[in-house]
């Protein structure tokens, strides 16, 4: 008889934690979705802050640039030099805004991504659980209908 109430403890703690982790699979799923959002968010919060950051410096750029352009205009023999100059410098800058720009597409595109993909893990995992809860019940199910042993 000592066997047969092990065995009935032993079928209530894993009905227990099955039940445990049924109940909490949910909120912990939409906690780590929760908490992933919050990172994406301070990640998306930051690369904007360096776009403004890149755009200010631009726009400096830019003044510096204009402010060079009307010092070359005064003197008529500078000018032919110093407009290259500055050609040159606003490409460069027009270059650098475009390609951060495209890697700034690039890392969300990337980013939502690997969300999705988190999402889609999640489901999977939340499936598994669902999976590995019904064997369990089935197998719970399965020795209380069978005879016990003597």
């Amino acid at each position: 008889m000592p066997n047969a109430s092990q065995k009935i403890a032993e079928n209530v703690l894993l009905l227990a934690v099955a039940r445990i982790s049924m109940a909490l699979a949910l909120p912990m799923i939409g906690f780590i979705t929760w908490v992933t959002g919050q990172w994406l968010e301070s990640k998306f919060d930051a690369q904007d802050q360096r776009i403004v950051a890149q755009s200010t410096a631009s726009e400096n750029q830019s003044r510096i640039t204009t402010a060079r352009v009307e010092t070359a205009e005064k003197t008529a023999q500078s000018a032919i030099t110093q407009a290259g100059e500055i050609n040159g410098r606003l490409i460069s800058v027009e270059t650098k805004q475009t390609q951060e720009s495209a890697a700034a597409d690039r890392f969300q595109s990337a980013t939502l991504t690997r969300l999705d993909r988190v999402q889609d893990s999640i489901v999977g995992l939340s499936n598994a659980v669902a999976a590995l809860t019904a064997t369990l019940q089935a197998v719970a199910e399965e020795r209380n209908r069978s005879p016990p042993e003597r």
